[in-house]
């Protein structure tokens, strides 16, 4: 997967200097530029389209960062859309960016999937795949590692995220409605994959329990929680430069965010990062994986 650094507003994204997060296998936390003539997705890729080609080609292989976090993290989310849980009928992906391999095992049990993301170009490209465009990215791959952990035909389960999915749109994690100014009634799931931690980067852990609370505020009471997130990140590689993280997120910090925004935890996995002498875009130790439901 990878982290990036996430715009502050929809303002800051409008204007010139915006930074966003998502999370994939092998994603990486970088800046989100704009020029007046062309919108570049970061500081390295002109579009949602290139990241994809660097970050997802080989999505199952081995990252040097990351190692088989991606197989992990699909094995993490069939167990837990399996169970008996009753996730209800409509989802909300907060921080989507240009994926869809985190909601291939909500779409078997979740018929209403709304992906958010404050970069445009990054939905454009759900839109694309959803739409069955022949020149959007091929997620083939994703949903047959999946289906081989169900038991199910890879085609009809395409086609069920895909008809699963019914709308895209933008989101900004730092206001109190992130959704505004597109009204929903509250979602029976939110899922949140490797966003926040790009977002709030450099703004500080206040900032960061801030927009766990904003996203929260989406769901409904009894609603389900899924959570994504690398822990104990002390600098992202730019350039060839170390920029220093300010969060240095630990699981505990995590957790009372969560319990402060009212959620409260039903389950947590773990998956270490390889030790490795040198990091490609950052020292992230671990990923966390969290279900909660919200209480109050």
């Amino acid at each position: 997967m990878a982290i990036f650094m996430l715009a502050h507003s929809i303002e800051d994204y409008i204007t010139c200097t915006a930074a966003q997060v998502t999370g994939a296998s092998a994603n990486s936390l970088r800046q989100f530029r704009m020029s007046s003539e062309i919108y570049k997705y970061d500081d390295h890729f002109k579009t949602a389209r290139e990241y994809l080609e660097h970050f997802h080609s080989d999505m199952l292989g081995e990252d040097v960062d990351e190692g088989l976090a991606m197989a992990w993290t699909l094995g993490q989310l069939h167990q837990t859309f399996t169970g008996d849980r009753d996730f209800g009928r409509r989802l909300l992906d907060v921080g989507s960016g240009p994926t869809v391999y985190q909601l291939i095992s909500a779409s078997r049990v979740c018929p209403e999937i709304i992906c958010s993301d404050i970069h445009k170009g990054a939905l454009a490209e759900i839109k694309k795949w959803k739409n069955g465009d022949p020149n959007a990215f091929d997620w083939t791959d994703a949903v047959k590692f999946v289906c081989e952990l169900e038991g199910t035909r890879w085609e009809s389960r395409q086609k069920q995220l895909q008809n699963a999915i019914k709308d895209t749109v933008v989101c900004d994690v730092f206001k109190e409605n992130p959704l505004h100014p597109t009204v929903f009634s509250l979602f029976d799931t939110v899922i949140t994959a490797y966003c926040l931690e790009g977002a709030c980067w450099d703004k500080g852990r206040s900032t960061y329990a801030d927009t766990v609370r904003n996203i929260c505020s989406l769901l409904k009471p009894g609603g389900y929680f899924i959570l994504m997130s690398y822990i104990g990140v002390t600098y992202y590689i730019e350039g060839g430069q170390k920029l220093p993280e300010s969060l240095r997120l630990d699981p505990e910090f995590v957790l009372k965010s969560l319990s402060e925004a009212g959620i409260t935890v039903l389950e947590t996995s773990v998956y270490k990062t390889p030790e490795r002498e040198e990091c490609v875009f950052s020292d992230v130790k671990s990923i966390l994986y969290v279900v909660g439901k919200k209480t109050q």
